[in-house]
């Protein structure tokens, strides 16, 4: 049977708390890979809604500051080389367009993968909230459900080792698995799903490996 390559999409979000009905994005990253092959990345600072409250706490993690966020004519306004808020309209806009350029939404069997780091708990429902924020409720024609998350796969991998983790972020995991990892970069979305990915494309050698042993039990053993 002839199998159509698979449509992944990478993505990581920052954001101005963890509650995706009261805050909002402040940076989406990520890239498209068909089949095996990256075809296109992206990276956007986005400046939050009106109604979207802004925390101090998530501040503090990603280094921003509300000022940021105010329009270019505002006289509190302040710029910071290479990162350019623009507004979520805009950003919601050239997303779409860019999934449309690889999946066809009204055909219920041509979806992506969202792959994300904890994105069944953070970066899905966020960015579920952000399309319903721009007036679109169909965010799920462009993405299979569940998600697929890298935490919990790496969670099942990692099992028999667990304790020596002093928790499970994702530096932490990364560094567990070898990648090199800049401190000083983390919480930039862009770097975060760079190192999502290094951790997908890991998880997945083991799994393609495993899936080529013979199984331990065999059916009806389980639970016989």
């Amino acid at each position: 049977m002839q199998t159509t390559e698979q449509k992944l999409l990478f993505i990581d979000v920052e954001t101005t708390g963890v509650n995706p009905e009261r805050n909002g994005l402040t940076q989406v990253s990520g890239c498209v890979q068909i089949g095996d092959e990256v075809r296109e990345s992206f990276d956007y600072f986005v400046r939050p809604f009106p109604q979207d409250e802004v925390e101090m706490t998530a501040l503090e993690v990603t280094g921003l500051n509300r000022r940021q966020f105010l329009l270019p004519d505002h006289p509190d306004f302040l710029a910071v080389p290479g990162q350019h808020f623009e507004s979520p309209k805009d950003i919601y806009v050239r997303l779409a367009e860019m999934l449309g350029r690889y999946v066809d939404q009204y055909k219920k069997n041509d979806k992506f993968q969202f792959i994300g780091y904890n994105a069944h708990s953070f970066d899905m429902p966020f960015m579920r909230r952000f399309w319903e924020k721009n007036g679109d409720r169909y965010f799920g024609s462009w993405f299979w459900y569940p998600c697929l998350d890298v935490m919990l796969v790496w969670a099942q991998i990692l099992q028999p080792v667990r304790g020596e983790l002093s928790n499970f972020k994702l530096a932490t995991v990364a560094k567990h698995c070898g990648i090199n990892v800049d401190d000083s970069r983390l919480h930039d979305s862009q770097y975060d799903i760079e190192l999502t990915r290094q951790l997908w494309l890991s998880a997945r050698k083991i799994i393609d490996h495993s899936s080529r042993q013979e199984p331990v039990w065999t059916q009806g053993e389980l639970f016989g």
